[in-house]
Formats: structure tokens, sequence, C-alpha cells
């Protein structure tokens, strides 16, 4: 049994009730050393790190199931859409599916998280780690394109990249060579990518408007793809 004030203070303490008003909520030992959380319906578990006790990345897996509390289920909406298109599902791997979705919802997370008073450098594993080097940069200049032609293969790797920038919390790392270069590869793909971070950004998680749905964001997502598919020749 673990003691609370572990991993809660006056800083969490608002957030932590609310949730355990509506979730069955499980303090459980990780098995891989790292913070995790785990939700079924009303039932949520939160593995924690017993040689890491840190209420920073406790935190953190308090508002995945915050966003759960919120009914913000944009990575499964987006898995859900994708696969309505037979071409997409194949250029787009399951990986990379997984990969925008927790970027997206890490950025609904990162504002809540910084507001409540948490270090930013807690917020991620990986905070300090810059998400693109020259090498892949480099590789994908010289394979984008086959001929005239976007090469399948690559549409996964730019896009996992580009989302992984954008989303980056760590303000302190410059991508404005990377970006420039994505940019010049594929303005139209940089751009549709770019409006669903947006998109993202300005949705409001409080909303309560029936007409207004995170949806809406994947169903945008989805459409500008079809259409930039369509006005390209793909290897």
């Amino acid at each position: 049994m673990y003691n609370l004030n572990q991993f809660i203070d006056e800083r969490n303490s608002e957030l932590w009730n609310t949730l355990n008003s509506e979730f069955n909520i499980r303090i459980e030992p990780s098995k891989n050393q790292e913070y995790s959380c785990f939700t079924q319906n009303n039932d949520a578990i939160l593995y924690v790190d017993e040689n890491n006790i840190c209420k920073d990345s406790f935190t953190h897996e308090l508002l995945h199931i915050h966003l759960k509390e919120k009914e913000f289920y944009l990575g499964s909406s987006l898995k859900l859409t994708i696969a309505h298109s037979r071409i997409l599902s194949r250029m787009l791997s399951e990986a990379l599916i997984e990969h925008i979705g927790n970027c997206l919802d890490h950025l609904k997370m990162f504002e809540i998280y910084k507001n409540l008073g948490f270090r930013q450098e807690k917020f991620l594993l990986d905070f300090y780690d810059y998400k693109c080097t020259e090498f892949e940069i480099n590789d994908l200049s010289r394979n984008y394109k086959i001929g005239n032609k976007i090469n399948t293969n690559a549409v996964d790797f730019y896009i996992g990249k580009l989302v992984a920038i954008l989303c980056d919390p760590n303000i302190e790392n410059d991508y404005q060579k990377p970006l420039t270069i994505l940019k010049k590869l594929d303005a139209k793909l940089y751009s549709i990518v770019e409006k669903l971070i947006e998109d993202t950004k300005s949705y409001n998680l409080n909303n309560e408007d029936i007409f207004v749905s995170y949806r809406d964001i994947s169903n945008d997502f989805y459409s500008n793809l079809i259409t930039w598919m369509k006005n390209n020749k793909i290897a």
C-alpha cells in the first residue's frame, strides 16, 4: 500500500480528487521501471517506479486519465478514420498512428502540467533529446522522391519526424533547419501535419458544444491526406 503523500501535494490534489470521483484508481508497481497507466471503462491503474518516486511523473499519468475523463480520444479516432482508406493504411504504419496520438495527447497535457507547477524537464523521459538528427534529415532528403514520385516508404518517416518536432515541449531545441528542409521537400504535406497540430492545440477540452468534436480534427486530417494523395504521384 502506497502513502499518497509520496505522489500528491497541493499542486495535483484537486486533479487527483476529481479523477477519483470518476474512476476506480489503483496504484501498482511498474514491471519496467517506468511510469504508465491503463484505463478501461471506469477502472484505472497507475503503474509507478518504486525506485524513483516522482510526483511529476505521477501527475503526467494522471493527465492521461484526465483526457479520458474529458472524453478526448483523438488517437483512437485517427486510427479508425485512416483505416477507411486501404492506401493510407498501407502507407501509414500502426506505430506512426500510435506515435501521433501520443504526441497529440502530450500537447494537451503539457499546458495543464506546466500550469500546475511541475518541472518541465520531468514531463518526458526524452525531454532533452533533439528529435531529428542531421543523418535522419539527410537520409529523408535523399529518399523522399523516386524521380518525380513520392516514395511511399518515406512518407511514414516524414510525418513521424515532423510530428515529433512540432510537438516537442522543449523550446530550447532549435528546429529551424530541419523544418525548412521538411517544408521544401513537401510543402503541402507539411501544412497538413501543421494544421493537425494547430487544431489539436486550439481544441477546448471543456467544450460542451455537441456540434464540435475531436473527431472533426481526425476527419480533417484524413480528408486533407486523401486530397494530397490524389494530387501526387506515389511510388
